[in-house]
């Protein structure tokens, strides 16, 4: 479940952006940042999101720029035109954006090869290569404490932040180390706060993180007694929920879903549960049903907002389907339609330039994953290119460790389209 892999993976967007600049993972960085309303923030940390932005940015453009230079060298232009591209995309100062639309030129005059600094040595690397000159730079941005908590929770509700604010050092510290992924310093961390201040809070973190580490039984009784101590903590009922629906204990998730309904307590995620639920049953109305009154309480996951979509789309409201899937943001550098749409553009036999954009975009950000290359060739076939098409679709077929099911998918649309 999203709510699930959201506590216990890896935290909310700011934070995982915030642990990703640390481990100079730059892409992730700006992935993280496009999942952020950033006019909703308060200004401090909209600086700090800012910066981080900028920070990553300007790494990941070096870093093609560097690659972009080598793969010239190897004679490799077509992948050189891509990396200087990227870079001029993700690039945040004017100097970079400068240079790379400079070698961008450069790389396609006919002595391209000539004009390459002679900086750069070796051959080119994939995409999450980094230059020796990159590996010195300890540019991480640095937070107060009390910045780094407001990172931290920026996805709990806004009226808790005070109450953590108030709390001892001790939880703190293991608070800040359990969303950092130091999963067994910040358990002996919160062994470290005195039993006067072990609340609501302690018990909701404490049960979350022992949760991560797979001490279930620990882990839900933690969250139980948070609950016995706030009758109103919706963190650690929607927490239990997840973990429910994770060991397919239904009956035990429905009764708390229905439960916290009649108290008032999160109703959009208690709908979307439901619905979940039942489309797990194949009560695909009654999911719907459950569906739109998700969605009419409140801002839902992108988890409810799909399986809508899909079962919409099944149902023929293709206008509603269309519609929700057109509000999931967009992605790529440049924007444009999000994935999900193009899909069902494609299935749909419309906006088909649209949806090819939206698909090259996806594969550059996500150059491991076949699913976009062959989302690419099968909107070439669709757009009746078919040389290039099936060029490409046997292409994704050569790779040896394929997904089954992707290979499946190839093969299909090859014979459709013919060999």
């Amino acid at each position: 479940m999203g709510f699930f892999k959201k506590l216990f993976a890896g935290g909310d967007s700011l934070s995982a952006m915030n642990r990703a600049v640390r481990q100079q993972r730059w892409a992730d960085v700006l992935r993280e940042s496009e999942c952020i309303e950033h006019d909703k923030l308060p200004g401090h940390i909209a600086d700090e999101l800012g910066s981080m932005i900028e920070l990553a940015g300007n790494r990941l453009a070096e870093i093609n720029l560097v690659e972009g230079e080598a793969c010239l060298r190897s004679g490799e232009n077509e992948r050189a035109d891509e990396h200087f591209k990227l870079a001029a995309q993700h690039a945040r100062t004017e100097d970079l954006k400068q240079r790379a639309e400079q070698l961008l030129k450069d790389a396609r005059s006919p002595s391209a090869q000539a004009v390459v600094p002679s900086s750069v040595a070796g051959g080119c690397c994939s995409s999450g290569c980094q230059s020796d000159s990159l590996d010195d730079a300890d540019e991480t941005v640095s937070w107060d404490m009390e910045t780094r908590l407001e990172l931290a929770l920026s996805s709990y509700p806004p009226e808790w932040m005070e109450r953590y604010i108030g709390t001892g050092i001790e939880f703190k510290q293991a608070l800040l180390m359990s969303h950092d992924g130091l999963l067994g310093e910040a358990l002996a961390g919160f062994e470290a706060v005195p039993d006067s201040a072990r609340d609501d809070l302690f018990y909701f973190e404490r049960g979350s993180l022992q949760v991560r580490m797979n001490d279930q039984g620990r882990g839900r009784k933690d969250l139980t007694r948070a609950i016995e101590l706030n009758p109103r903590h919706e963190l650690a009922m929607e927490t239990l929920v997840s973990l429910d629906l994770a060991s397919r204990n239904l009956p035990a998730a429905e009764t708390r879903l229905q439960s916290m309904l009649s108290a008032g307590i999160a109703p959009a995620f208690c709908y979307s549960r439901l619905a979940m639920i039942c489309a797990g049953r194949d009560d695909e109305a009654a999911a719907v049903s459950y569906g739109e009154k998700a969605l009419a309480a409140g801002p839902v996951d992108m988890e409810t907002l799909v399986l809508q979509a899909s079962l919409l789309e099944k149902d023929g409201r293709l206008e509603e389907t269309e519609a929700l899937l057109a509000s999931l943001p967009g992605g790529g550098c440049g924007g444009g339609a999000h994935v999900l749409l193009a899909e069902y553009w494609l299935r749909q036999g419309k906006s088909l330039e649209k949806a090819l954009e939206s698909f090259k975009g996806t594969s550059r950000q996500d150059p491991g994953n076949l699913r976009w290359p062959l989302r690419i060739a099968q909107t070439y076939l669709a757009l009746g290119w078919h040389k290039e098409g099936q060029a490409m679709m046997k292409k994704v077929l050569s790779v040896p460790d394929l997904d089954d099911i992707l290979r499946q998918e190839a093969e299909e649309i090859l014979d459709f389209y013919g060999k």
